[in-house]
Protein backbone atom coordinates (compact mmCIF):
# COMPACT_ATOMS: atom_id res chain seq x y z
CA UNK A 1 0.00 0.00 0.00
CA UNK A 2 2.75 2.43 0.91
CA UNK A 3 4.63 1.61 -2.28
CA UNK A 4 1.63 2.27 -4.56
CA UNK A 5 0.93 5.51 -2.71
CA UNK A 6 4.57 6.56 -3.22
CA UNK A 7 4.33 5.91 -6.97
CA UNK A 8 1.04 7.79 -7.23
CA UNK A 9 2.53 10.85 -5.52
CA UNK A 10 5.63 10.61 -7.73
CA UNK A 11 3.52 10.49 -10.90
CA UNK A 12 1.40 13.46 -9.77
CA UNK A 13 4.50 15.50 -8.94
CA UNK A 14 6.11 14.72 -12.30
CA UNK A 15 2.92 15.72 -14.09
CA UNK A 16 2.81 19.04 -12.22
CA UNK A 17 6.48 19.80 -12.90
CA UNK A 18 6.16 19.19 -16.65
CA UNK A 19 2.90 21.15 -16.82
CA UNK A 20 4.45 24.17 -15.12
CA UNK A 21 7.57 23.96 -17.32
CA UNK A 22 5.36 24.14 -20.41
CA UNK A 23 3.80 27.38 -19.18
CA UNK A 24 7.15 29.14 -18.78
CA UNK A 25 8.86 27.73 -21.84
CA UNK A 26 8.99 30.25 -24.71
CA UNK A 27 11.13 30.20 -27.82
CA UNK A 28 12.91 33.48 -28.53
CA UNK A 29 12.80 34.23 -32.25
CA UNK A 30 15.75 36.16 -33.65
CA UNK A 31 15.77 37.54 -37.20
CA UNK A 32 19.27 38.36 -38.49
CA UNK A 33 20.72 40.63 -39.75
CA UNK A 34 19.22 43.63 -37.98
CA UNK A 35 19.31 45.66 -41.23
CA UNK A 36 20.06 45.03 -44.89
CA UNK A 37 22.69 46.79 -47.02
CA UNK A 38 21.73 49.49 -49.50
CA UNK A 39 21.30 48.64 -53.17
CA UNK A 40 22.31 50.37 -56.41
CA UNK A 41 19.88 50.96 -59.24
CA UNK A 42 20.37 48.49 -62.09
CA UNK A 43 23.02 46.42 -60.28
CA UNK A 44 22.42 42.89 -58.94
CA UNK A 45 21.50 42.71 -55.25
CA UNK A 46 21.88 39.76 -52.89
CA UNK A 47 21.28 39.44 -49.14
CA UNK A 48 20.61 36.58 -46.75
CA UNK A 49 18.25 36.52 -43.77
CA UNK A 50 18.27 33.90 -41.03
CA UNK A 51 15.38 33.22 -38.65
CA UNK A 52 16.60 31.43 -35.53
CA UNK A 53 14.66 29.99 -32.62
CA UNK A 54 12.27 27.51 -34.19
CA UNK A 55 11.14 25.87 -37.40
CA UNK A 56 9.25 28.23 -39.73
CA UNK A 57 6.94 26.22 -42.03
CA UNK A 58 5.84 27.72 -45.34
CA UNK A 59 2.16 27.85 -44.35
CA UNK A 60 2.99 30.14 -41.38
CA UNK A 61 5.15 32.61 -43.36
CA UNK A 62 3.84 35.70 -45.18
CA UNK A 63 5.67 38.59 -46.85
CA UNK A 64 5.14 41.70 -48.94
CA UNK A 65 7.61 43.82 -50.93
CA UNK A 66 6.78 47.47 -51.66
CA UNK A 67 6.77 48.59 -54.44
CA UNK A 68 5.73 45.36 -56.13
CA UNK A 69 7.73 46.13 -59.28
CA UNK A 70 10.96 46.71 -57.32
CA UNK A 71 12.88 43.95 -59.08
CA UNK A 72 13.71 42.15 -55.82
CA UNK A 73 12.39 38.73 -54.77
CA UNK A 74 12.35 36.96 -51.43
CA UNK A 75 12.63 33.18 -51.41
CA UNK A 76 13.92 30.37 -49.20
CA UNK A 77 17.66 29.75 -49.64
CA UNK A 78 16.96 26.05 -49.90
CA UNK A 79 13.75 24.15 -49.43
CA UNK A 80 13.83 21.57 -46.69
CA UNK A 81 10.80 20.21 -44.86
CA UNK A 82 12.43 20.98 -41.50
CA UNK A 83 13.74 24.50 -42.21
CA UNK A 84 11.68 25.70 -45.12
CA UNK A 85 11.64 29.43 -44.31
CA UNK A 86 14.43 29.74 -41.73
CA UNK A 87 17.02 30.79 -44.33
CA UNK A 88 15.85 33.42 -46.80
CA UNK A 89 17.45 35.08 -49.81
CA UNK A 90 16.66 38.50 -51.24
CA UNK A 91 17.96 38.85 -54.74
CA UNK A 92 17.33 40.63 -58.00
CA UNK A 93 18.16 43.85 -59.77
CA UNK A 94 16.49 46.99 -58.36
CA UNK A 95 14.29 48.67 -60.96
CA UNK A 96 13.22 51.64 -58.84
CA UNK A 97 15.03 54.50 -57.11
CA UNK A 98 14.25 55.37 -53.54
CA UNK A 99 13.13 52.98 -50.84
CA UNK A 100 12.13 49.33 -51.01
CA UNK A 101 10.31 47.97 -47.96
CA UNK A 102 10.20 44.25 -47.19
CA UNK A 103 7.75 43.17 -44.50
CA UNK A 104 7.29 39.63 -43.30
CA UNK A 105 5.73 37.81 -40.40
CA UNK A 106 5.15 34.26 -39.38
CA UNK A 107 5.19 31.70 -36.69
CA UNK A 108 7.16 28.71 -35.55
CA UNK A 109 6.03 25.21 -34.80
CA UNK A 110 5.65 24.24 -31.18
CA UNK A 111 6.93 21.05 -29.64
CA UNK A 112 7.05 20.83 -25.86
CA UNK A 113 7.07 24.62 -25.87
CA UNK A 114 4.36 26.51 -27.77
CA UNK A 115 5.30 28.11 -31.08
CA UNK A 116 6.13 31.81 -31.27
CA UNK A 117 5.24 34.58 -33.70
CA UNK A 118 7.59 37.11 -35.26
CA UNK A 119 7.42 40.19 -37.47
CA UNK A 120 10.19 42.11 -39.23
CA UNK A 121 10.41 45.09 -41.59
CA UNK A 122 13.50 45.83 -43.66
CA UNK A 123 14.15 49.06 -45.56
CA UNK A 124 16.54 49.02 -48.50
CA UNK A 125 17.65 52.36 -49.91
CA UNK A 126 18.28 52.22 -53.65
CA UNK A 127 20.94 54.66 -54.79
CA UNK A 128 21.83 55.67 -58.34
Amino acid sequence: MKRSRYYLILIINLFLVFSIMGCFCRQKIEVLPKSLPNAFFGKPYYAEININGGIVPNDLFFYHIEPENSGLELSPSYFDMRNSYNNLTIKGTPKVNGTIIIKFNGGTLGTMCPGSEFEKTYTINVEE
